[in-house]
């Protein structure tokens, strides 16, 4: 294993999305290139690379300054899980936000580990190989699929998928230049044929060699930039030896590695794709033809097999693959001089219609941010001004540490709208001051309004389409209300961001009840299997479609279209209103970086008393997801109960592993932090004693509200 370092100099960006890169690192092919180019069109990104074996694709990341661990290049069942134990140590070091795997062997050996350790991995399919299970397979294994093609997402649905065609490259040099870089001379009166591929059966070189042979094809000349590839290490001789039978040795180069062939690619009068399937490989069909791409962008005709010659338009000639007679009338056809310059032309003018580097980019770097809950990440905080929204009812010390974090988080066309519902405390004269002294806050008294209809006049009154809603006893984190911003900036299709919250804790009873209580900000980042699986079935994780109104933003017209906070609900009326935008049909995510720090009630019997007002919420409702988990907690300490006095011994084990299924993720959180033995300790009778009270008044306020009506 050997590993290169960039040089030293200033870190990233904190606000750079951290990816690492896994791909085979000894091959350099259109795929990657695709990933190098559009790597270098972004600075949103801190990269880290890992190369499965090494060679041309990994000494290009190096070379563009960037970390490179190369791994010993493995080709069987056992070597796909020897790399996975190579892979591990390197991604528990770097622990990216998200791992990008590049082609189906990467994304075998990396989306198990990436799981391990909790780490979002999406993998990158740029051809139709292993169709079939292995692609379902790391459908499922992976959190996000980026196509290279529309039709590699035929009969697959992927849970995220985004399908990105290679962008618009980079114009090349001139046709003097370019062939004296190459090395090549083309005598008066004969044609170049370039093309642009690794060294492999596949890729149908020997269709272009025996076209040579043909009569129609008698002023071209072959010009081939690749390397062998490492699974046909004896391609380049069977070619030779190929044109050495067909008489047109002479005729035939093999130039070898060319790193920048799209620059250069204008010392060819025609580029040739000429993809086929072969015995040993009858799934092959190209996904895009990079080599196609780079031929129209400098505006020379290409001679493709379809689909590729969708990326060329009327700038192609089409062939059918393993037809080498179709290729000789191709080239028949580009002798003359004048469909060559109108094809050419045509070729061209189909470029414009391939994205900037920079938007390709910048569409992957927000796909991949997305599933870091990280959106806009890399980028400046800019996009519309907010209205952050809150209510306070007599919290003076608490108003004053919400406005010390938050005021100089606002942008000069922000605002802060602050309802008070009739404080007493001193902390209306507080706000009135600021008001009078800051234009950007303004205070509205409606004594005697409560949560929701505080944040309804908030909401109405604002001056912006954009708000924000954090409360009294919360202290946004520096950074809060420019990730709500970047994120309302790059996705106007979404109605709803829900933000995170870390608890405070300082006694062992807090750490207990914040354990088994609450989600956790680090879990969001890296979802463990143990995380994943306990969210889906037992809840406290993060979810975006049930924001809290700690830290929540969303758009006026979602809030309008969900009939706004529900007011005849004193608690759990953010819950019910992030499902209620959502069933209005607006789309809801998570911004992991807009976090508040929320501190618990001061007592154990405090917290308890809220978490009663918590189920009486959700019994007000009648909603029957909240419902469902309060009553399904009750059914089980009843049956607990049951089976601790009348069950048999299996029974009774089979309660007790129930109890430490459900108590495996509090005890987890409990043992990695301060006091654990404390901690795990408390962790059991906190937990029952917060379950009950929650459906306690769960199913209290539902039976008062079913005798009501």
């Amino acid at each position: 294993m050997t590993q290169r370092r960039r040089d030293p100099g200033p870190g990233p960006a904190p606000s750079r999305l951290r990816v690492c890169v896994v791909q085979a690192g000894g091959v350099l092919g259109g795929a990657e290139r695709w990933q190098l180019h559009l790597a270098d069109a972004t600075d949103r990104l801190d990269l880290a690379v890992v190369a499965l074996g090494d060679g041309p694709a990994a000494a290009q990341w190096a070379a563009r300054g960037h970390d490179v661990v190369v791994l010993p290049a493995e080709r069987s069942a056992a070597g796909v899980a020897r790399s996975q134990a190579r892979l591990l140590p390197h991604l528990r070091r770097i622990l990216p936000d998200v791992v990008v795997a590049h082609g189906v062997k990467a994304a075998l050996i990396t989306a198990p580990v990436a799981r391990l350790l909790g780490v979002p991995v999406v993998w990158v399919r740029h051809d139709a190989s292993f169709a079939g299970r292995v692609v379902d397979l790391l459908d499922r294994l992976t959190d996000g699929q980026v196509s290279t093609s529309a039709w590699l997402t035929e009969g697959r649905r992927p849970r995220h998928g985004l399908v990105l065609p290679p962008p618009r490259m980079p114009r090349p040099v001139a046709r003097p230049a370019a062939r004296a870089q190459l090395g090549v001379d083309v005598a008066d009166g004969r044609l170049l044929l370039g093309m642009g591929a690794r060294l492999t059966a596949y890729k149908g070189i020997e269709d272009a060699v025996r076209a040579l042979a043909e009569p129609g094809a008698h002023a071209w000349d072959l010009a081939v930039a690749g390397i062998a590839d490492p699974a046909e290490p004896g391609e380049r001789d069977r070619l030779a030896a190929l044109a050495a039978a067909l008489g047109v040795a002479g005729r035939v180069r093999f130039l070898g590695e060319v790193a920048d062939f799209g620059r250069l690619v204008t010392a060819f009068d025609a580029v040739a794709v000429l993809t086929r399937p072969t015995p040993a490989e009858p799934w092959v069909r190209e996904a895009f033809g990079m080599a196609a791409l780079e031929a129209v962008t400098g505006g020379v005709p290409v001679v493709a097999v379809p689909p590729v010659d969708e990326v060329a338009g009327d700038g192609a000639v089409v062939v059918a693959p393993g037809r080498p007679d179709d290729v000789a009338a191709a080239l028949a056809r580009l002798a003359d001089a004048e469909a060559r310059r109108s094809l050419g032309a045509a070729a061209a003018r189909r470029a414009d219609a391939f994205a900037e580097a920079a938007e390709a980019a910048d569409t992957l770097v927000d796909f991949l941010a997305d599933l870091a809950h990280r959106p806009g990440a890399g980028r400046d905080p800019a996009g519309p001004p907010v209205s952050v929204v809150t209510t306070v009812l007599d919290d003076l010390d608490a108003v004053r540490s919400l406005l010390d974090a938050l005021l100089p988080q606002l942008g000069p066309d922000d605002e802060l709208l602050v309802v008070d519902g009739g404080s007493r405390d001193g902390t209306t004269a507080l706000l009135a001051g600021l008001a009078a002294r800051d234009p950007r806050v303004r205070l509205l008294v409606e004594p005697g309004a409560g949560i929701s209809q505080g944040r309804n006049l908030g909401i109405a009154a604002a001056t912006h389409d954009a708000i924000a809603c954090t409360d009294a006893g919360c202290v946004p984190v520096p950074g809060w209300l420019a990730a709500l911003r970047r994120a309302f900036d790059r996705h106007p299709d979404v109605g709803l961001w829900t933000g995170t919250y870390s608890v405070e804790a300082h006694r062992a009873w807090e750490h207990a009840l914040a354990a088994v209580g609450y989600p956790m900000v680090d879990e969001l980042a890296r979802p463990t299997p143990l995380v994943r699986v306990y969210g889906r079935f037992l809840g406290r994780s993060f979810d975006p479609t049930m924001p809290t109104g700690r830290s929540v933003a969303f758009r006026r017209d979602a809030w309008r279209a969900a009939g706004g906070f529900p007011e005849d609900l004193a608690t759990g009326e953010d819950v019910l209103f992030g499902r209620s935008v959502v069933a209005a049909g607006a789309r809801a995510a998570m911004v992991r970086e807009a976090e508040v720090v929320w501190a618990q009630r001061p007592t154990f019997r405090a917290n308890l008393t809220m978490y009663r007002r918590y189920g009486e919420g959700s019994g007000y409702s009648l909603d029957r997801r909240l419902l469902s988990r309060d009553l399904a907690r009750v059914a089980a300490y009843g049956v607990a109960a049951v089976v601790a006095l009348r069950g048999g011994p299996r029974s009774r084990g089979l309660a007790l592993a129930g109890a430490t299924g459900y108590l495996s993720l509090p005890a987890v959180r409990a043992a990695r932090g301060p006091a654990p033995v404390r901690t795990l300790a408390l962790v059991p009778g906190v937990a029952a004693a917060r379950d009950l009270a929650k459906a306690y008044g769960a199913v209290s306020a539902a039976l008062r509200r079913r005798s009501a009506s």
